[in-house]
């Protein structure tokens, strides 16, 4: 077996990671095909008995986390090893060695035959029950579509309307401000300079390349995976632009129960959301057909943040608003 140019090791074989990927793809299809090809003559060689053998060490002793790791396979192991023989060996390499090992067999056979049989019945049925488990767990696989993480829907810019009453509210923050989405840091840097100590997260890996370098404190990642790792009670202020409108419900849920556990008590939650109509209209941006989720209206927010108090800006237009909420 040859391996092909883009597979080798060294700088000239990782320059372009589309054609390597391509190339290792083809030759581990050629790998695999030259195995089967082998085994298939081979065929018949080997045992029925040593086959059944080396079947049983891989399973026991292959890894679960590769490609074919999956549930199906562990169960495989489960099920060679239900049943429980208790007819022991008795060959021995010593001088009547074998018969005092027949005759302790014949002795114990009953008592030890009796305990293995229930330990089998046992295992038997919870491998069914896992089996029953796997068979539920490959429907709803079926069923059910992989979660798609929320878009950034209209995170605003340095020219909207709302950015003067983000800045009143939080200029004096009692402690850091996080603006999510903060695109190329445009609010982070207006509050810092009223001073305030903001920083910014935003989940599309671009946004924050392009302005990383303006000296503001702006981090690429998702805003439910930074918040669960921020301590408790540790924010000023939080600002969400483009992030809730597109969320689900499980998401905008754990997202607010979040915020609520890492903002201070004094500290003030600001969220700029696209109206209902606005999010149906012709004219709406494309992530709004791309999202899990859909905004709520504006007198929802009272309710959501039941036990804040709860100030509701309505924009220039029907298409979106302000919401202010302090405990």
């Amino acid at each position: 077996m040859t391996v092909p140019p883009g597979a080798t090791h060294g700088t000239a074989g990782t320059q372009e990671t589309g054609g390597t990927d391509e190339a290792m793809g083809v030759y581990l299809a050629s790998v695999m095909a030259e195995i089967d090809e082998e085994a298939h003559r081979r065929r018949g060689e080997l045992p029925a008995r040593l086959e059944r053998e080396l079947d049983a060490l891989f399973l026991e002793h292959a890894p679960m986390g590769n490609r074919q790791g999956d549930m199906s396979a562990a169960l495989r192991m489960v099920d060679a090893s239900v049943f429980i023989d208790p007819v022991v060996p008795v060959a021995s390499q010593r001088p009547a060695g074998a018969a005092v090992k027949k005759g302790l067999r014949s002795l114990n056979l009953w008592y030890i035959g009796y305990v293995t049989h229930q330990v089998s019945k046992f295992a038997t049925a919870v491998s069914r029950s896992l089996h029953l488990v796997d068979g539920q767990l490959q429907e709803l696989r079926r069923l059910v579509p992989p979660p798609s993480p929320a878009p950034v829907v209209a995170p605003g810019d340095a020219g909207s309307w709302w950015r003067s009453t983000a800045l009143d509210v939080l200029g004096a923050a009692p402690g850091r401000v996080l603006h999510a989405a903060c695109g190329d840091g445009w609010l982070v840097r207006d509050l810092c300079g009223a001073g305030a100590d903001a920083y910014g997260l935003d989940p599309r890996p671009d946004a924050v390349e392009r302005a990383e370098l303006d000296g503001s404190d702006l981090r690429s990642g998702e805003v439910l995976a930074h918040l669960r790792s921020v301590e408790p009670f540790s924010l000023g202020g939080a600002v969400l632009s483009g992030v809730v409108a597109g969320m689900s419900a499980g998401e905008r849920s754990e997202l607010l129960a979040l915020l609520a556990d890492r903002l201070r008590r004094d500290g003030v939650l600001v969220v700029h959301s696209l109206t209902p109509v606005a999010w149906t209209a012709d004219d709406a941006p494309v992530g709004a057909d791309l999202a899990p989720g859909r905004p709520l209206r504006s007198g929802t927010w009272p309710h959501v943040l039941a036990g804040w108090q709860v100030e509701v800006h309505q924009g220039p237009t029907a298409e979106d608003y302000l919401v202010v909420a302090q405990r």
